[in-house]
Formats: C-alpha cells, sequence, structure tokens
C-alpha cells in the first residue's frame, strides 16, 4: 500500500465517525411499510392500510423508492427526560421527500429532500437532519414517510443536537479533503500539461473533475450550490447520470497511467471505446425522464465494476514499478465499494469509511495517476543532471531523432528555395541525414533527370570522382537496379584512376524520376558488411521523405512562381518584382554589399501603342523580355515597371559594374532579329541607380532609376545614364 493511502486510513481510523465512542443514543425499534400515494397515516393507524407494518431488526435497511408510492417507516423509542434537542438523523439518498409526523397527533414536525438546500443548512451534509418538537420526552411514536425513485441503504439514528453537530462537522472535513483533493488533481494537470504535453496530465484532470462532479452528485452537496438549484426539477435521474459520468474518463485516464499504448497496444481499441461509451451513456442520462432513475442506477451499478475491472487490468499489463500503488489502491476501493453495500443491507456499521470510503480512494487514484509519473520525470530530469555526461542515445532514440532532424531540414530548406533548387537540397539533405544513423564509407544519389541533365551528388566530396567512374563504368545495371521498384544490396567494383580498388557492398535504394530519367540512393560499406532489411528499410524510408518533401516544395515553388509571373511576357509581375526589389534592399542594408536596379524602357513604345495599342506593345516586349532573361546574370532576377517597360535587380553590383551589365543588355536588344510585322528595329534606354549604404524605400530608389531611364529615352534612346 502506499504511503499515502496508508496515512488516510490511519487518520480515518480515528476521525471519522463511529470510530471514536460517543454518547449513549436511545435505542430505536423501526417497523417498515410500504402504500400508495396519497395514503394518510390516519389510514395506516385504522388498518384500511394493509397489510401493516413489517418489522426491523436492524437500525436500518435497503429499500427501493418507486413512482406513486410512498414507504413509511414507524420509530418507537423512549428519549429520556432533560432538555434536550433530539434529531432524527437518515443517511443521504436521492430522496424527493422525507416527511416525519408525530403520533399523536400525526401532524408533519420536519421535512427534507434530498434536491432542496435548506437556508441555515451547513455546507456538505452527510444526512437528513429531522428535529423532534422541543421539550419532547419519554415513550415516543415516529413516522417517516419517503417518497422518491431511487435504491439505497436507509439509515436511521436518533441524535441529540451535540452529538449531531459533531458528526456532522467531522463528516464536512472529509468531504472537503475529498473534493479538494479531486480539484486539485484537475487545477495541477494544466500545469503539468503545459510542461510536457505527452504526459496525457488532460485525461487525468478530466478524470479528477468528472470523479468531484460524480461525488457531489451522488452525494447530493452539488445543490449546495445556489447557482445549480435548477438541476433540482429534474430528479433523482442528475444524481445517477453524474455518478454514471465519473466512470469513464477513470478508465482513459488509467489507459495513459499505464502506458497501454505500449504495454498491450491491441487492447487500446477496445478500452479506449469503453471509456467514451460510459461518458456518452452518462451525457445521454442527463436527457432521460425522472421515472428512468432506477434503471439508471442499476446502469451506473453494473458500469462502475466493470470500469474497475478494466482499470486493474491496464495496471497488472503495466511493467514499472509505480503501478502497484494505484493497484492497490484500487483494490481497496473496490473493497469500499463492497462495505458500502454492506452497510446499506446492514452486515456492518453505517459511519463514514464504510458509507464514502471509496470516495477518499478514488481521489487517492487520482493524486497517485497525476502525482507519481510527475514525480518520477522530475527525479529523472534530476538524475540526468546529475550526471556527468549523458547517456548515450540508443539507435531508436538516434533514427527517431534524425527523422525530425531530416524532416524539419527539409522543410527549413525548401521553405525558400527556387524551383530549380529544389531538388538539389532535398537530395543533399537527404545524403547528410543517413551519416547519423547509417555505418558508411559514402553515399550519392545519382542518375538522369527526364531531360537528359546528369544527377550527381556525393557526400564526402572527395568521394565524387569514384562515383563518376562508378556511373561511367556501370551506368546501364545501375539503372536496372532502379527500375526493380526495391532496395537491393550488391557487389561492385570501384575502378578509379589509380588502379582497381576492393569490391565494396553498396546499397541502391530507386529513386522515383519521370522515365525516360532515373535515379539511384547509393549507400557504400566495406565488401565483407551487409546491411540488414531495417537498414534497406530505412534507406527507403528517407529517401521517400526526401521525395515527397522535393515534390510539395516544388509544386508549392510552381504555383507560387505561376501566380508571380506576368502571362504576356514570362517575367516577373509589377507588384511581384517591387516585393523582391524591397526585400534585395533589406539584405543588402544588413549585409553592407552593393545593389544597383535597372530600370529598361523600350525607346518603341510610343509608336507602337499609337499604331497598334497594348496589343502591339506587348508583341514586341515579349521577343526583348525573353533575351534579357537570357542575358541576366546568375542570380538578377527581372520584372515588368509600370510603364511598359522592365525592371533588373542585380545584387552585389556597383555602378560602375551595372552600367557595362547595361551596355551588354542594350547592345544584345539592338542586335537581335525583329519581326518586321512587329517594328524596323528595337532598341532599350537603361536608367541605373545605386542604392546608399542605410536605403531602406525600395520606392526612393525605384523612383531615381525610373528617371534615368526617362532622360535617356528623350536624349534619343538607345542609351544608358545614371
Amino acid at each position: 500500500m502506499s504511503l499515502t493511502a496508508a496515512a488516510t486510513l490511519a487518520a480515518a481510523a480515528l476521525l471519522i465517525p463511529g470510530a471514536r465512542a460517543q454518547a449513549p443514543q436511545p435505542s430505536l425499534d423501526l417497523a417498515v411499510m410500504e402504500t400508495p400515494a396519497g395514503t394518510t397515516l390516519n389510514d395506516i393507524l385504522t388498518g384500511r392500510a394493509q397489510p401493516g407494518f413489517t418489522p426491523v431488526l436492524t437500525p436500518g435497511l435497503a429499500f427501493t423508492a418507486r413512482d406513486g408510492r410512498v414507504l413509511w417507516v414507524r420509530v418507537r423509542t423512549d428519549l429520556p427526560a432533560g432538555d434536550h434537542d433530539w434529531r432524527l438523523g437518515v443517511v443521504r439518498v436521492p430522496l424527493e421527500h422525507l416527511r416525519l409526523r408525530v403520533h399523536p397527533p400525526g401532524r408533519v414536525v420536519a421535512r427534507d429532500s434530498f434536491f432542496d438546500r435548506v437556508d441555515d443548512q451547513q455546507p456538505w451534509p452527510s444526512h437528513f437532519d429531522l428535529p423532534l418538537p422541543e421539550g419532547m420526552s419519554g415513550p415516543a411514536e415516529l413516522y417517516l414517510e419517503l417518497e422518491g425513485r431511487v435504491m439505497g441503504g436507509l439509515h436511521v439514528s436518533l441524535r441529540d443536537a451535540a452529538t449531531a453537530a459533531g458528526q456532522e462537522e467531522q463528516a464536512r472535513f472529509w468531504f472537503r479533503v475529498v473534493y479538494a483533493m479531486l480539484l486539485l488533481v484537475a487545477l495541477l494537470s494544466l500545469v503539468r500539461h503545459a510542461e510536457d504535453s505527452r504526459a496525457g496530465a488532460l485525461s487525468v484532470g478530466a478524470a479528477a473533475f468528472c470523479s468531484w462532479l460524480a461525488c457531489l452528485g451522488i452525494n447530493g452537496h452539488l445543490y449546495s450550490l445556489p447557482e445549480v438549484a435548477l438541476l433540482s426539477g429534474l430528479g433523482a435521474v442528475v444524481p445517477q447520470a453524474l455518478f454514471l459520468l465519473g466512470a469513464g474518463p477513470v478508465v482513459l485516464a488509467t489507459r495513459h497511467y499505464s502506458g497501454l499504448d505500449k504495454s498491450a497496444p491491441q487492447i487500446v481499441g477496445w478500452v479506449r471505446a469503453l471509456g467514451w461509451v460510459l461518458v456518452a451513456g452518462a451525457l445521454f442520462a442527463l436527457t432521460l425522464p425522472n421515472n428512468a432513475s432506477i434503471t439508471l442506477q442499476w446502469v451506473a451499478l453494473v458500469s462502475y465494476p466493470v470500469a474497475l475491472l478494466a482499470c486493474v487490468m491496464m495496471l497488472l499489463l503495466d511493467s514499472r514499478s509505480y503501478r502497484w500503488a494505484p493497484l492497490l489502491t484500487l483494490a481497496l476501493m473496490g473493497g469500499a465499494v463492497v462495505l458500502r453495500f454492506l452497510a446499506d443491507h446492514q452486515v456492518v456499521e453505517a459511519n463514514w469509511w464504510t458509507l464514502y470510503g471509496w470516495q477518499l480512494l478514488l481521489a487517492l487514484v487520482m493524486v497517485q495517476y497525476l502525482g507519481l509519473p510527475w514525480a518520477r520525470a522530475r527525479m529523472q530530469r534530476w538524475a540526468m543532471r546529475k550526471r556527468a555526461e549523458p547517456p548515450p542515445p540508443s539507435a531508436e532514440e538516434k533514427i527517431e531523432a534524425a527523422r525530425g532532424k531530416l524532416m524539419a531540414s527539409l522543410q527549413h530548406g525548401l521553405s525558400h528555395a527556387d524551383d530549380d533548387d529544389v531538388a538539389w537540397i532535398a537530395y543533399r539533405r537527404l545524403l547528410d541525414g543517413l551519416k547519423s544513423v547509417l555505418d558508411q564509407n559514402s553515399s550519392a544519389v545519382v542518375g538522369e533527370h527526364a531531360d537528359g541533365e546528369e544527377l550527381l551528388q556525393v557526400e564526402p566530396k572527395s568521394a565524387e570522382s569514384r562515383y563518376r567512374n562508378l556511373l561511367r563504368e556501370r551506368a546501364t545495371l545501375l539503372r536496372n537496379l532502379s527500375k526493380l521498384k526495391a532496395a537491393q544490396q550488391v557487389g561492385f567494383d570501384f575502378d578509379g584512376p589509380e588502379g582497381p580498388l576492393d569490391k565494396v557492398q553498396l546499397a541502391v535504394i530507386p529513386l522515383p524520376i519521370p522515365k525516360p530519367g532515373w535515379g539511384a540512393l547509393l549507400v557504400e560499406r566495406p565488401a565483407g558488411v551487409s546491411y540488414s532489411d531495417a537498414e534497406l528499410a530505412l534507406c527507403a524510408e528517407f529517401a521517400a521523405m526526401a521525395v515527397v518533401a522535393g515534390e510539395e516544395a516544388s509544386g508549392t515553388v510552381s504555383a507560387q512562381r505561376q501566380a508571380e509571373t506576368d502571362p504576356a511576357t514570362g517575367v516577373f509581375r509589377e507588384e511581384a518584382i517591387r516585393d523582391r526589389l524591397q526585400q534585395m534592399i533589406e539584405a543588402a542594408r544588413l549585409r553592407q554589399t552593393p545593389f544597383s536596379l535597372l530600370w529598361i524602357e523600350l525607346d518603341q513604345v510610343a509608336s507602337l501603342r499609337e499604331a497598334g495599342g497594348e496589343v502591339a506593345v506587348v508583341s514586341a516586349l515579349r521577343p526583348v523580355a525573353a533575351l534579357l532573361r537570357d542575358e541576366l546574370s546568375h542570380g538578377d532576377l527581372i520584372g515588368r515597371s509600370d510603364s511598359g517597360g522592365f525592371l533588373v535587380l542585380a545584387p552585389g553590383k556597383k555602378l560602375l559594374q551595372a552600367r557595362e551589365y547595361a551596355e551588354r543588355l542594350r547592345e544584345a536588344v539592338s542586335h537581335m532579329a525583329v519581326d518586321p510585322r512587329i517594328a524596323p528595329t528595337l532598341s532599350i534606354s537603361v536608367g541605373i541607380a545605386q542604392a546608399a549604404s542605410g536605403e531602406r524605400k525600395a520606392a526612393d530608389l525605384a523612383e531615381r532609376a525610373g528617371n534615368a531611364a526617362r532622360v535617356a529615352n528623350r536624349n534619343g534612346g538607345d542609351q544608358i545614364f545614371s
């Protein structure tokens, strides 16, 4: 048994009602009978109500209160003389009406209800407290009238006011302990979840909160809250539904605590289904009519043992040592539920522990579900900090870390890549990711794109010449292996420039490159070291991750490029090129590198627009744009301007370099072949502006370049101005 449970049980033995000697109370002689609703006490006393009272030899009885029936309990006692404030106490069960009559004259002297809160009532009561008339002494005959729709145990006691107050105060103390523990677990579960979202703390918190509602409902304390007074009209269905609500979340919380996903994954689906079925049943029960309360009570009484057995089974499947504390506490809870059943049937004495002890043990289970893994995690972190060196990760941990690192690397590298660089980056990241998890001498991505371009990336770079020789000697064999669609391992001789090398073992993993192209991932090892099936599968998995990420990035880049491209000329739209201009100015400012902007105007725009409108202008701009794209330096961008021309972004070029660059572009346009239907000749005027070292605004730079281009155009065109 856990220390917490042992300490609680020891305290309970000292503090719960019935554990300490009480002052002698008057003995009670009980008898019971059931009559139709509307039967009066006079009908009973005159014998018109048959068959009459049945004596009860115990201080209570198990009963079932039915719709349209009244349960009468006759209480005979001999009250000692003196100034006593006597109270008839009845343990709380979901009864709608309790009326106490004194004969003679048979009038109602006290009444109470499970669902109505008395104004001067103390919070968290354990008994219905029905006061007898003042000054009553000697032989007395009391009649207790009970109405409702519930099964339960009727526990009757006659107490003076001081004894009743003391017992209620002790009961309130333990109720507060139970409720505080459950609410504290629910709140701390949020802290635990914020610390580690994978710990399953939210399921424990939900179970604790639902258990709190279940205890409040079945104890009748929910109606002590004025805000919940509206629920009183729903009758006994509400406490029974709330009681049922506590079972399902406890099953779901036990699933997380026991690590069932690892210990017995084959039954996880069944356990999850059981928990959610119980939750759904409880929520559905709230919609049932009041006359279904007894049926619902039977459902709840069956559901809790099923949930308890499921929890015990899951904990028994757990191999961790700290499963024993909640397992033993759940076993004690099952025993406490049996004690409640025996107390209701008058087999054992009815006191706080036998009636409500299962609730305290349920709260202890919730505390253990949250606290033990939390404490264990804290101790593990403390032990890790105490060790000088962290333990080396296992092979599985290395592979898992490499998977995450590869995916993060692919996402980061491909997020801002150009369309032409996507495949190169994806394969580069693939080779880097394999190094940390697979013993190898070298690795490479080899093949040929569909357009005939060679595909070759090697890690380390020094092995590139060997793979080129391999492709030259064995390209046909590698191509055939890549078509098998399955990972293979074969022996190869690498014949390098310095003579034959020893045979090596190569893993060949096909890559899905569109036909007629082909491609494969090659991983080299010494000849005597083969690859396991798991290693080949790992290579195939990493290759698939790289290919899929590359295809997704390529699709994204293509879609974005299409949205940003001017369909008439094939260059960036004006809005897109100005966005790029702002980004490049900012990058040049931060890196303190030169940046120049070329504003290109087609000299014939005015005459073309006058002769044929915008169609003629676009017909002239299209071949000029195609020529300029071919002439651009690597890394430069071209897009449309707002005046029928183009903007060329030239990062890294100072003003003098930009003038030489512009002169080359101008000369290329002046010598291009022109369709005579468009114009006899075409020429451009180029304005150049260099960004200042601290310049931030793209609009200012563009304005300077545009003004320079217009000056060149007014001076006769086919020239450069800066």
